[in-house]
């Protein structure tokens, strides 16, 4: 008996050390409004604070940012996808190119000249030092069709310092006869097949913008050094009939490690659902930042704190739910503020079966839900249940508008190019978009969970309905985006659904803060063009080229307000 009563007790003790193990690793989580909203209030608030620099890819900031969001992936009890069972995926990524000013340098008939002051490396040149004589090659095109070659009359050139002009021959226009020449980057490899040993590109046409003289971290260099000349050095070139140059170029780029972050839910069935959101943001600003001021950290509390915490909450909602008939993986991605680049690491690797992907959902900026509800969903032409199911989920706390396309600028567009249907969640620009006023304090939590209710709602609609079909969204002609070479500089209010183009703010020293624009103005009329909606507006915008003076008509309330604006 005492054997019996022993082996019964053994027998207790592992049944409840296995239900202590099974509710350890799926934790119960009080999925009431105000628990919610608590909780993303403290992920928030931890990954959105300025201890964590802003997250850019690839930093410390970064680092500090996973470590956080591992840490609530592992007490969820989300599993890992990877052989070393950890939560990351790595990836090297490009840093920023900077040009050491001692090791660059430009000298005309021995006379030196001021780096970036007077001239700066253009993305497309060598590293590298070169001596000779300049020869002005004029634009530097060939083009036959239009019998037209800068090069024709041109004898003993090879082996010298091209000068080029920057714009293109009868000013810069986008209608010219001549707009297609306009890429540098054939200009510079005629000059390479001319014999060109540097290059020194100029801008003689005040409607032609000079090049950025920051350098980006996407690179393309030639075989020579590539350099761009101020007014001075300009000048110098035009009133000196023989000169003698001197460039030396460096150029550096450090690369750095980022990370996915990958938690994943087995249900042992066929299909899984990929819930997204991306983690980095701008770090101190840069290249990407609306802000012009000193460096300042850019905490990026809606731009994608607010996504990144919502996919923390739906996996804490799903790990007990019934809903058992998809698996799901919970990405965190890096890099989509350099380019999507997580996202597109992620679909291009071998981390994960793409032909098991059932569908993907990316949250990216769902912090600001204004008073009226407004919500746009993107991605809808993707598959041809979303419009049904979109509708049939709203319980109408929210007012929702939709948009077919299934490319943007965020990182569901890395699965629709892998035939995956994608929806994107969004709240709409706002004036804090990309400056160092993203912060918590902004963020309508209540309005959050309200998202992630029907997000969740949405994923349990779907639930008996298997694989769903993908639908590459036609393009239609009108649809496509017109070529623009000048901007108002204002943020769309893509929850807008009247009349007119809505902005929701105005940048500092652009065309449209110049005009007046102010946050909830309406453009109605821009010159002669009509303005419905956002397609009408950039459509109106491609009539124009820098310098063009028109008319501004817009409303502000029930105000008709009009203004002269120049580009």
């Amino acid at each position: 008996m005492k054997t019996i009563d022993f082996h019964k007790q053994l027998f207790a003790v592992f049944f409840f050390l296995l239900f202590v193990f099974v509710n350890g690793q799926n934790k119960k989580y009080d999925l009431s409004e105000k628990n919610v909203e608590n909780r993303l209030k403290t992920d928030l608030g931890v990954l959105a604070s300025d201890s964590l620099m802003g997250r850019e890819a690839g930093t410390k900031g970064e680092a500090l940012a996973y470590d956080y969001i591992v840490k609530q992936f592992k007490d969820i009890g989300l599993l890992s996808i990877f052989p070393d069972n950890s939560y990351l995926q790595s990836f090297a990524i490009k840093g920023n190119a900077i040009y050491e000013e001692k090791l660059t340098s430009l000298k005309l008939n021995n006379k030196s000249y001021l780096t970036e002051a007077r001239f700066f490396p253009l993305k497309y040149s060598a590293n590298g030092k070169v001596n000779g004589e300049l020869v002005k090659v004029g634009y530097g095109i060939n083009a036959p069709e239009l019998n037209y070659n800068d090069y024709k009359n041109l004898n003993n050139i090879k082996g010298k310092i091209f000068v080029i002009e920057y714009s293109i021959p009868e000013g810069y226009d986008k209608d010219s006869k001549y707009f297609k020449y306009i890429d540098i980057k054939h200009r510079i490899d005629t000059a390479i097949a001319k014999g060109a040993t540097g290059i020194v590109f100029v801008n003689s046409d005040n409607k032609c913008e000079n090049p950025n003289k920051k350098l980006p971290s996407y690179l393309e260099p030639s075989s020579i050094p590539v350099i761009f000349g101020d007014s001075i050095v300009n000048k110098t070139i035009k009133d000196t009939k023989v000169i003698k140059a001197e460039i030396s170029v460096n150029i550096t780029q450090k690369e750095s490690i980022a990370h996915n972050i990958v938690g994943f839910i087995d249900n042992k069935a066929p299909y899984t659902v990929v819930i997204g959101a991306h983690y980095d943001h701008l770090g101190m600003g840069g290249e990407n930042s609306r802000y012009k001021g000193k460096p300042m950290v850019h905490n990026g509390a809606d731009d994608n704190g607010s996504g990144t915490v919502g996919v923390i909450e739906l996996a804490r909602h799903l790990i007990n739910s019934t809903n058992k008939n998809n698996n799901y993986l919970f990405i965190a991605f890096t890099g989509e503020e350099k380019g999507l680049l997580g996202s597109s690491y992620f679909v291009k690797s071998d981390a994960y079966d793409l032909n098991k992907i059932n569908y993907m959902l990316n949250l990216d900026m769902i912090g600001r839900l204004d008073s009226l509800n407004n919500m746009t969903i993107i991605g809808t032409g993707s598959s041809p249940v979303w419009d049904s199911i979109i509708k049939h989920t709203n319980n109408g706390l929210l007012s929702i508008k939709t948009s077919p396309s299934g490319v943007g600028g965020s990182d569901h567009t890395s699965f629709y190019l892998k035939n995956i249907p994608v929806l994107f969640f969004f709240t709409g620009i706002h004036k804090d978009y990309h400056t160092p006023s993203d912060d918590i304090e902004k963020i309508n939590f209540k309005g959050e969970y309200t998202i992630l209710q029907y997000v969740e709602n949405l994923i349990t609609n779907l639930n008996d309905d298997g694989k769903l079909k993908y639908v590459k969204v036609k393009e239609k002609e009108s649809d496509k985006p017109p070529k623009m070479t000048v901007t108002l500089g204002v943020m769309p209010d893509f929850a807008y659904n009247g009349k007119g183009f809505r902005i929701d703010g105005a940048t500092e020293g652009k065309p449209g803060a110049n005009a007046g624009l102010k946050a909830g103005d309406v453009i109605i009329k821009l010159g002669e063009y009509q303005i419905d909606e956002i397609q009408s507006y950039m459509k109106a915008l491609g009539n124009y080229k820098k310098g063009d003076k028109t008319t501004l008509i817009y409303m502000r309330g029930e105000e008709t307000l009009n203004a002269e604006v120049q580009f």
